[in-house]
């Protein structure tokens, strides 16, 4: 059901069960970290590589769809658009988002610090299957993975917070 805001800025906004709408926020997120990790362990050539990268395609539209909901305003609005409580969850929705962001990278650093720390690469140049030197594509992958899941984490948590009356059947 699409509805208008009931803010000055006219914009509309998908009124989605919250419980759908955590279901959208679970299948965009791990598709995307899936097509990831598949993604990088597969390797380019894999004639699975255009399947996995399905899984991105259903991240990224379900990021996108996540924030076409009711629960963008409040993620993402002004202050004098919402109310204290919103805020205040609005608030707290963008430091888990900030909390997550520092985990992830805290957790990339520690793998590049093991890998590196690893014994000498072999003659393929792997060790414990870990390039040497990461390729620019990973780079570019986990940077795409880390940008629509941190924007898409506040509308996505505010829905799993909502335990209110507003499930939309």
């Amino acid at each position: 059901m699409l509805r208008k805001t009931t803010t000055k800025t006219n914009r509309y906004e998908l009124v989605i069960a919250p419980r759908w709408v955590r279901v959208l926020s679970v299948v965009s997120i791990g598709s995307l970290w899936g097509w990831f990790f598949l993604k990088f362990s597969l390797g380019e050539d894999s004639r699975l590589a255009s399947v996995v990268g399905l899984l991105a395609l259903l991240g990224v539209g379900g990021s996108m769809f996540l924030l076409a909901t009711q629960y963008l305003n409040q993620a993402y609005g002004e202050d004098h658009e919402i109310d204290e409580r919103e805020r205040a969850l609005r608030d707290r929705a963008h430091r888990a988002a900030l909390n997550y962001v520092l985990w992830v990278f805290v957790l990339a650093y520690v793998a590049l610090e093991v890998a590196s720390r690893a014994p000498a690469p072999t003659a393929t140049g792997l060790a414990l299957n870990f390039p040497a030197v990461i390729p620019k594509g990973i780079v570019e992958n986990f940077l795409t993975v880390i940008f629509f899941t941190t924007f898409a984490l506040p509308p996505a948590l505010l829905a799993w917070w909502d335990r209110g009356d507003s499930d939309v059947d």
